[in-house]
């Protein structure tokens, strides 16, 4: 296939194969293919050029095994490394297991040229198991109906924790923002995705919605579910430390960093991975002391408490009293 009209890049830093080949044809089926995917196999033990083949004849693939697993060392590494195998102008980082909407390709051009002077798009996003299941959210606030999200809008409402969600996968961005900014890097890239795109939305001033769906897909083989292993839950511990400084690093005439916010994201991310309630809270109070004072701790811990304790009692009336 020609390269010719393609301006969009499809990155894919490949490493699992059990849902690649339908994230391929998630690809296939768009309406329009003015795109090149570029797989960057992080020289993973699986085959993913055999899949890669299954598709030479419907899609566009430059393919790339590297001889260093670098993802299990800097995973925003990987990332970077991937971009570096393409030259178009603009840049979806995408992933081995998600899948998009068919009319996805289409209408981002269409979101390009009805503002043309953005940089960086956002989809909305559902997500899906296993199984490709839609997983129906209680009260979801990510799939508003605006056109651009504010830097600010943006922070407050992951701090929050107020059902919105960002991963990686459903934003565009023009090359220039990524040369210029490349991705904060933070052990797993946990929580990196979001310094970034705080950092390129500062610099775009916003963020803009592109009207169409990215699914994304929550399963045991991601790190975002696995709390089990020691190794992972180690540098989960360290990339969240690491954010909360950054945060307190950026510019306060850009954007307001509310403490109380910060510290109840900082509690809760921290307690899905301690069991025992005394070693969350002496983990919290040692490890984040010279960030907030005593009191701003100790609120931090009361309001994670009390989110538990009501959704336990949620848990309890949906299953005694009926959905």
């Amino acid at each position: 296939m020609s390269n010719n009209n393609k301006n969009l890049a499809i990155i894919i830093p490949a490493y699992k194969t059990e849902y690649l080949e339908q994230t391929f044809e998630s690809f296939v089926n768009q309406t329009v293919k003015k795109f090149v995917i570029y797989v960057g196999d992080d020289n993973s033990p699986n085959n993913v050029k055999e899949i890669v083949d299954k598709f030479a004849n419907t899609l566009n693939i430059v393919y790339k095994r590297f001889d260093e697993n670098l993802g299990s060392v800097s995973l925003t590494k990987q990332w970077e490394r991937c971009i570096n195998l393409s030259h178009e102008q603009w840049i979806w980082l995408f992933s081995d297991d998600d899948i998009v909407s068919r009319t996805a390709v289409e209408n981002f051009y269409n979101a390009v040229e009805n503002k043309p002077n953005s940089q960086l798009f956002k989809f909305f996003t559902k997500i899906i198991n296993d199984d490709g299941k839609e997983v129906t959210l209680f009260f979801d606030k990510t799939n508003k109906k605006i056109d651009k999200i504010s830097p600010q809008y943006y922070l407050d409402k992951r701090l929050a924790h107020d059902r919105f969600r960002s991963y990686m996968v459903e934003y565009v961005f023009h090359r220039q923002l990524f040369e210029q900014n490349k991705f904060v890097d933070f052990p797993l890239a946990w929580a990196a995705d979001d310094a970034t795109w705080i950092k390129y939305s500062l610099a775009n001033g916003g963020i803009d919605i592109i009207p169409d769906y990215v699914y994304w897909r929550y399963s045991g083989n991601n790190i975002s579910s696995d709390k089990l292993n020691s190794h992972i839950v180690e540098k989960k511990l360290l990339a969240i430390e690491m954010y909360v400084n950054w945060l307190k690093k950026q510019n306060k005439n850009k954007l307001v960093l509310d403490n109380k916010l910060l510290i109840r994201w900082t509690v809760a991310e921290v307690a899905s991975m301690f069991e025992d309630r005394l070693l969350l809270e002496k983990y919290i109070f040692n490890t984040y002391k010279d960030c907030f004072k005593e009191n701003e701790i100790k609120d931090g811990l009361r309001h994670y408490y009390k989110v538990k304790r009501r959704a336990k009692i949620l848990k309890f009336a949906k299953t005694f009293i009926g959905r």
